[in-house]
């Protein structure tokens, strides 16, 4: 196991140093912590750090890593998990992904839920192999891997969507990405090529929203500005998005569902009462957000075999727009 005086030699420079820069001194150079830090995370020092605290004490801390606190999505979610945690004894602390290293190696929590894309899959890697619990919601790792890997299935799905829109007749069928390296963007779109394969069509237009309702306005006008023939159908990553959608082509007088059908996915609130009503999929957010916060519990507390293999029920919600 490496030690300070292990860091010190490697960076170049005094133990005091790596001694400072470990405990957040403001008088040691950014350049010169950085590289004392960079080299730590090398030889898993940082990791071992946190597993000699854990040993020592409990905090009743989860961390919850989000991409941002904006949208209805992430509070619903931070909602259920906050309050689960509550009852179980726990508190939750919500942070951004960029702040996922002094997070983890700050000792301030007990586990970590992770959905936000940004954080190092080699960082949690590491940490976790000195055990410290996490639940990863965004890849798969290797099947010796300590990261609990929870995902919400978006394939099946989109999938089935996709394909009632081409058994009712439709074959020009576009889509409108969230972030394109999303794993429920990912899911969600292999779900839509897969639909369109197996019927032997290809994607009609492929449009990129951000996930966020603003970009899908955007998106959309671009693409109507340029004069190309709208999709019969337009399949968006989300509801925010969607929203976007329609709110464009009601500005600009482009009947819905008459001359194009929305699909969106999340079945947020707010899909309910813009004109017209948005079709959606529904996917049971609130029980797979509790059984994240009952899994990473179970899991600090080293009740393993309790950690269920849980997928959320999703279904296809028809309103005006499609």
């Amino acid at each position: 196991m490496a030690t300070i005086k292990d860091i010190a030699k490697q960076a170049g420079v005094s133990i005091a140093t790596v001694s400072y820069v470990l405990n957040n001194d403001p008088r040691i150079k950014k350049e010169t912590a950085e590289k004392v830090l960079q080299v730590a995370e090398e030889m898993n020092y940082l990791a071992s750090g946190i597993a000699r605290s854990l040993k020592k004490s409990k905090t009743n801390n989860v961390l919850v890593f989000i991409p941002n606190f904006g949208g209805p999505i992430y509070q619903e979610i931070l909602e259920e998990i906050h309050t689960t945690l509550k009852k179980l004894d726990y508190k939750m602390i919500a942070c951004n992904g960029e702040l996922a290293r002094d997070m983890l190696t700050e000792k301030q929590a007990d586990g970590a839920i992770v959905l936000d894309t940004s954080v190092s899959p080699d960082l949690l890697q590491r940490i976790a192999k000195n055990g410290f619990p996490i639940i990863d919601l965004r890849k798969v790792y290797e099947k010796d891997s300590p990261i609990i890997v929870k995902r919400m299935d978006g394939f099946t799905p989109a999938l089935e969507v996709i394909n009632l829109a081409i058994e009712e007749g439709y074959r020009k069928i576009g889509y409108m990405h969230g972030n394109e390296e999303s794993p429920d963007n990912i899911k969600r779109y292999n779900g839509y090529l897969q639909a369109l394969s197996e019927h032997n069509l290809e994607p009609f237009c492929l449009l990129k929203g951000e996930f966020r309702e603003r970009d899908g306005y955007l998106a959309i006008k671009a693409y109507h500005e340029s004069k190309q023939e709208l999709p019969e159908v337009l399949f968006c990553a989300n509801d925010e998005m969607a929203i976007g959608v329609i709110t464009y082509l009601n500005e600009v007088g482009i009947k819905i569902p008459e001359q194009i059908k929305i699909i969106g996915f999340d079945n947020i609130q707010l899909g309910r009462f813009v004109s017209p009503s948005l079709t959606t999929i529904d996917v049971n957010r609130a029980e797979w957000s509790r059984n994240l916060a009952i899994s990473i519990v179970d899991a600090i507390e080293e009740r393993l075999d309790d950690i269920t293999k849980y997928e959320p029920k999703y279904r296809v919600i028809r309103r005006e727009s499609f």
